[in-house]
């Protein structure tokens, strides 16, 4: 088994640029490859997520190539040949991406041909039923592989016979962002009715971004109702990425639980990333953090328990979590049961690896207590569950609690490759 052992810190400040924003570039990949056309995406996240999809794409026979900028930002070049795709591959390895397997499902009906999606086996055991039941409604063909509401996938190509579809959006708003993608292309539009509370909404605003970014309209009614109007057809862009929120909530956790002052260049102050709420939620915890030129800048204090509700911003839970194991008293992450469905059970690793530092932790049907004690957390070795973000927030009390050591470091490439190089040159210089 391959470990990190984390070096204690030993600068007073640091600069960090974050990476670009993993759901825009996973998106403008899909919306540019339904293009006629050529589209270029400058400053793009080149992770494994991005990887596995791009592969994908090529195999539905999009043409992708990538090169690198002058400030060695990666720049992709994506030559779409509009629908249907003209399949190449009839196989599609998605990897551990939740937004591939999700995404493509939908679109494999327009392509020319017989799919199969599949991928790792952490995705082959993230449920799709909720999707695949509304697309079944919609008159796709579809096929389980191997266990009934889970890929791999089996979908023939055909267009939708329906303009209206309900769902359930308590696991993910990844199946809404992919029929209102894939509604787009219906000649009719597409209606799509969420039968619940909607979770994790700031996604499927990145979504409707996007689309409109590509010459698409699509609005929600108080994300109870999205409506793909008729008629539409993406064009080719030219798009700059922005910095991911979520990717920099590591360096916010940074400053907060060693007191030192972290600047952080290029994060888009008015985005509509719902992980932007990494300022409040810090401030609330007892941060200092405001603008310096284009840059924001993070001083950690005394941190304070808190009560927050985290329904809309998942992927910063972990580090939220380990940021409450520092201040003092009980914190409580409200609504947070869709964390089981990502690339671990978020939820049980969270409170299986703060226990083995000490701090104690208690589930209350969709809400997560921790027990925060600064005096008795220690250092422990840490299981990464395979999980990116589980692995990034454990690194970070290593900085300040010697000996702290993370299983699998490299699984961190899924949406970060560089995240050690920068946290070893950067952090611990």
């Amino acid at each position: 088994m391959e470990y990190k052992e984390i070096k204690k810190l030993s600068v007073s400040s640091a600069v960090l640029n974050p990476p670009p924003s993993k759901a825009h570039t996973l998106r403008a990949l899909i919306l540019a490859s339904l293009c006629k056309g050529s589209s270029t995406i400058k400053n793009a996240l080149l992770a494994d997520d991005q990887k596995y999809l791009i592969d994908c794409l090529r195999a539905l026979g999009v043409s992708i190539s990538i090169e690198r900028g002058d400030e060695g930002e990666n720049i992709i070049h994506v030559e779409g040949k509009g629908i249907p795709f003209h399949v190449e591959n009839t196989k599609l390895d998605c990897g551990e991406s939740g937004v591939a397997m999700n995404f493509l499902s939908s679109l494999a009906c327009f392509a020319n041909e017989t799919l199969i999606l599949s991928g790792k086996e952490g995705l082959l055991k993230r449920p799709i039923d909720d999707l695949t039941s509304a697309l079944e409604s919609l008159g796709v063909a579809i096929s389980f592989l191997d266990k009934d509401g889970y890929p791999p996938l089996k979908i023939k190509p055909g267009l939708f016979n329906k303009t209206e579809v309900s769902l359930s959006g308590k696991k993910t708003s990844q199946y809404f962002s992919s029929l209102s993608i894939a509604g787009a292309l219906n000649p009719e539009g597409l209606i799509i009715h969420c039968t619940d509370d909607l979770s994790e909404k700031p996604y499927l605003d990145i979504t409707l971004e996007m689309m409109k970014a590509f010459c698409v309209l699509a609005v929600h009614e108080d994300y109870k109702t999205i409506r793909v109007f008729p008629k539409q057809e993406f064009r080719p862009q030219k798009i700059r990425i922005e910095g991911d929120y979520s990717s920099a909530s590591y360096f916010f956790l940074v400053a907060a639980i060693t007191g030192i002052e972290v600047k952080m260049p290029y994060l888009k102050p008015d985005s509509v990333q719902g992980d932007k709420k990494i300022i409040d939620f810090m401030q609330e915890m007892g941060c200092s953090i405001w603008e310096e030129g284009d840059a924001l800048v993070v001083k950690g204090g005394n941190l304070k328990a808190v009560d927050i509700d985290c329904l809309n911003t998942p992927d910063i839970v972990p580090t939220l979590a380990v940021a409450a194991a520092f201040a003092e008293g009980e914190s409580i992450l409200r609504n947070i049961s869709q964390l089981r469905y990502k690339e671990s059970d978020r939820i049980s690793a969270i409170q299986s690896e703060l226990g083995k530092m000490g701090i104690k932790t208690a589930l209350k049907g969709e809400d997560l207590c921790i027990f925060g004690s600064p005096k008795e957390i220690h250092s422990a070795i840490i299981d990464s569950h395979n999980d990116h973000r589980i692995a990034m927030s454990f690194a970070v009390p290593g900085l300040i609690l010697e000996g702290q050591k993370i299983m699998n470091p490299s699984c961190v490439a899924k949406s970060f490759p560089h995240f050690w190089e920068l946290f070893d040159g950067i952090f611990t210089q």
